[in-house]
């Protein structure tokens, strides 16, 4: 199971062999939006709590 994790690590970093290789903007990209979304996650959560009590 641990091989396969990290195989999908490596392969969304662009970094496993025979994949395409990424531009290091683009994975910083993406990492941005990965966090991004984290952060809305976060905000929504946030906000359905606020709104239940309200």
């Amino acid at each position: 199971m641990q091989t396969l994790s990290n195989w999908q690590n490596k392969a969304d970093k662009g970094k496993l062999i025979g994949t395409k290789q990424y531009d290091p903007e683009l994975i910083a990209i993406i990492e941005e939006n990965k966090s991004l979304k984290r952060d809305l996650k976060v905000v929504q959560e946030e906000q359905d709590i606020l709104n239940k009590e309200g």
